[in-house]
């Protein structure tokens, strides 16, 4: 959401903490009262959806990183065993991809990470080497966690990447929401003006909440 939008939704709070803070005095305007109500309920549900977004992106980037420090701290395990059964069996391309150091697998993009600790776990698994790795006790079994921590990063990986680009599309969704609530508030601007006549207190107060705050840190009042 872009950063317009983004202060428009900090004044549309403001306001919102305004009515509901005096609700019994806007009762005597019942049009204004239930304008206020339907701006109060807009603006939760916006507010609910950026959050919404923001934390399921969040949940999915915290799975990627766990299973990738599992990994990182998982891989030189196999990796050492490997690099000697490599040696034993003179087999130059196994040698190359087991002498991976930590540095090296953590300078690793996503992507091609992932690709790594998948050929790393394939060559662990071809018929030639599973016996030498189960001499030195690296079972299928042992080797699980590994496979598992791949998944899991493979899995959260695509997910991370789509939600950002669902996030993006939620943003131009979120900016059509608070455009929608900008015009919610203008039609209670308009109901707000009977307040000159009924307390014009309650109607200088609700102007200055319905201020935009911006980041230059002077206050303006939006358009209506």
């Amino acid at each position: 959401m872009d950063k317009a939008r983004e202060d428009q939704l900090v004044m549309c709070g403001q306001v919102v903490d305004f009515v509901t803070e005096n609700k019994e005095a806007l009762a005597a305007s019942e049009v204004a009262a239930e304008q206020a109500d339907e701006v109060a309920e807009h603006y939760a549900q916006v507010d609910g959806a950026r959050a919404g977004t923001t934390k399921r992106t969040k949940n999915l980037t915290e799975d990627a990183k766990t299973a990738k420090k599992t990994l990182l701290e998982l891989l030189p395990a196999l990796l050492g065993p490997l690099s000697r059964i490599a040696t034993r069996l003179q087999d130059n391309d196994l040698l190359a991809s087991a002498t991976l150091s930590s540095k090296q697998l953590r300078k690793l993009r996503p992507l091609a990470f992932a690709a790594v600790a998948e050929a790393v776990l394939a060559s662990a698994a071809r018929p030639d080497v599973v016996p030498e790795l189960a001499k030195q006790g690296l079972t299928a079994k042992a080797l699980q966690p590994l496979r598992d921590a791949l998944a899991t990063f493979k899995t959260a990986q695509p997910a991370t990447r789509k939600t950002i680009n669902e996030r993006v599309v939620a943003g131009a969704a979120l900016e059509e929401l608070v455009d929608a609530l900008m015009d919610e508030v203008r039609q209670l601007d308009a109901d707000m003006k009977a307040f000159k006549l009924l307390d014009r207190e309650l109607y200088k107060g609700y102007t200055q909440a319905r201020k935009l705050v911006t980041t230059g840190g002077k206050d303006k009042a939006t358009e209506a």
